[in-house]
């Protein structure tokens, strides 16, 4: 919940998956707490009360804390929350997600669905354009697809296309042509995708950031190892163009002139900021330098005090303890060891004490907002997989020390968490418990977002206290992601069941049967094998000025500003 993907824990929420992911950011609190507080993601200054906090003074403009910076804006890599809140801006699709996270036709002007579901042909809109002056046109979408399906982009998000697109799994291994993979240009303004199997999410899909269209000539001429690394390093084609980006500090959008609907812009100019400590963004909204920031628990109590307008909403995420199931020499190899590590942490407490902003005990990988077969939600239908339990917790460690020969003190653990006040907080009370049920003393390596990523792909971790937020609203981009193939796999968790099951179900067309399957694969991956144990759905509270109006703040879109039009 990496885009919608990796989340940062700053994120306040939120991916933290995002990103991901789909990716998150200060708090480590992802989104996806079932909260009856929780509104409907929309926020209009207009309808509430003047308060003593106007907002900025700078006219036309909005100051939003992003806290963290995006590690890149490159379409094809992008897998956290931050780079999918800037892309979102800047970047147009098929088809976008309204306020109400519904999948809404952009380019794609008129849709046509074959008859069995796979194949999806597309009238593209001929008044777009990318910054550079070339139209947007049928072609950059089969550039940017077949380049995502390519080993040489090494996009840890390739699976998101290869899966679904026809003949994509034979194009990324290299046993078929590109011109092979399931997507044509019929001609300039015609665009025909086709699936292997129907998808019941694809208008998701096409709204997504792996789907979006990318330039050639601007791709290659500006380079694939840094582009989207600058202001000046990315061609965009959406509502508003990245102005400035100064690193670790802010990124300035402002309106794009030529954008085809100018009247979808809630604000002419909108300034993210990358703040990474509650207090200071609390300090920076009570001064008038910023609109929007998230608020931690105490925060919403002082805001209350304070006359500070806040709202809620749920971002669908799920925050849990990723194992390096490679630390053989840490005893990490050995589900019976990771699941007692999961299962000595009491999540209600961890809710209650320390997150204290509406997140929930997970009972399994996928949120309770997430639907599942025949109207009814997922996690409703399929019942809770995991839970707090440090009797059976030091049962399952004791078991394990026996099979893998080590002793608690042999373990030397240290669990990798964001750099955010809130991260490292609630990743002293993952310390805490382990000492008080399990007896070890595990380090904490707290490391800014962008390095937290490096350090997951590089392997260089045992444990990683991590989050996702989900790309489209179905489980399986919550249970993907852990196949043995899939470049979200940090741990390098394989398991040949699993992979069957999920391989299984992304063919499978009976609602009920793929939901089975993808319940088996749950219990697999985060019970009987625990490469990855969860923690808690959350929620997330933010403080915002009276001058913000028109603002989108969902489970899907954790900003987005380009639902003002009629």
């Amino acid at each position: 919940m990496k885009m919608k993907k990796i989340l940062a824990m700053a994120l306040a929420s939120a991916m933290v998956l995002s990103l991901g992911a789909c990716g998150s950011s200060d708090s480590g609190s992802a989104s996806g707490t079932d909260s009856s507080a929780a509104s409907d993601g929309a926020s209009e200054s207009s309808d509430t009360a003047s308060t003593a906090f106007p907002g900025t003074a700078e006219e036309d403009t909005y100051v939003v804390d992003l806290r963290a910076e995006p590690p890149e804006l490159n379409s094809i890599l992008t897998t956290d929350v931050a780079s999918g809140d800037i892309l979102r801006e800047v970047m147009v699709g098929l088809y976008k997600l309204d306020a109400n996270d519904t999948p809404v036709a952009d380019l794609a002007e008129d849709t046509q669905v074959s008859e069995d579901g796979r194949v999806y042909t597309m009238k593209l809109r001929q008044d777009a354009k990318w910054t550079n002056g070339e139209p947007v046109t049928a072609h950059d979408f089969v550039f940017s697809y077949q380049t995502i399906c390519s080993k040489e982009a090494a996009s840890s998000y390739a699976f998101i296309v290869y899966d679904n697109l026809l003949n994509g799994n034979e194009v990324y291994e290299g046993t078929m042509d590109p011109s092979e993979l399931g997507v044509k240009a019929i001609d300039d303004y015609t665009l025909e995708v086709t699936f292997e199997n129907p998808i019941p999410y694809a208008e998701h899909l096409f709204s997504f950031s792996s789907y979006y269209p990318m330039n050639q000539k601007a791709y290659e001429e500006i380079g694939a190892d840094v582009y989207g690394d600058d202001a000046d390093k990315i061609v965009t084609n959406g509502a508003y163009t990245i102005s400035e980006w100064v690193h670790n500090d802010h990124i300035t959008l402002t309106q794009n002139p030529d954008f085809y609907d100018p009247d979808r812009c809630a604000v002419g100019t909108i300034r993210y900021t990358m703040m990474n400590d509650a207090n200071t963004r609390m300090n920076a909204f009570q001064g008038g330098q910023v609109d929007c920031i998230n608020i931690t628990a105490d925060q919403t109590a002082q805001a209350e005090t304070l006359g500070i307008r806040t709202e809620s909403y749920v971002d669908n995420g799920n925050w849990y303890i990723q194992f390096n199931t490679q630390k053989t020499d840490k005893g990490l190899d050995n589900a019976n060891i990771r699941r007692a590590l999961g299962m000595a942490i009491n999540t209600e407490s961890l809710c209650n004490d320390i997150l204290k902003d509406g997140s929930v005990p997970a009972t399994g990988l996928v949120p309770t907002t997430i639907a599942g077969a025949n109207g009814e939600k997922y996690r409703d239908a399929v019942g809770d997989v995991v839970s707090y339990n440090a009797e059976e917790a030091k049962k399952a460690f004791e078991q394990g020390l026996q099979e893998t020969g080590l002793s608690a003190e042999d373990l030397n653990l240290s669990i990798l968490c964001d750099d955010q006040s809130q991260a490292q907080r609630t990743a002293e009370f993952y310390q805490a418990q382990w000492k008080e049920v399990l007896g070890i003393d595990v380090e904490i390596t707290p490391q800014p977002f962008k390095s937290r990523l490096d350090s997951m792909d590089s392997g260089d971790f045992d444990m990683v206290y991590a989050g996702w937020s989900p790309d489209y609203n179905d489980p399986m981009t919550f249970l993907d992601m852990f196949t043995t193939t899939n470049g979200n796999n940090y741990g390098k968790y394989s398991n040949a069941q699993y992979d069957e099951l999920i391989a299984n179900a992304l063919k499978e067309s009976d609602v009920v049967a793929r939901q089975d399957m993808l319940a088996q694969a749950e219990k697999i991956v985060t019970y009987d094998d625990a490469a990855i144990y969860p923690l808690y759905f959350s929620g997330v509270t933010y403080a915002v000025s009276d001058k913000v109006q028109n603002m989108t703040r969902t489970g899907f879109q954790e900003f987005d500003f380009t639902d003002a039009a009629e």
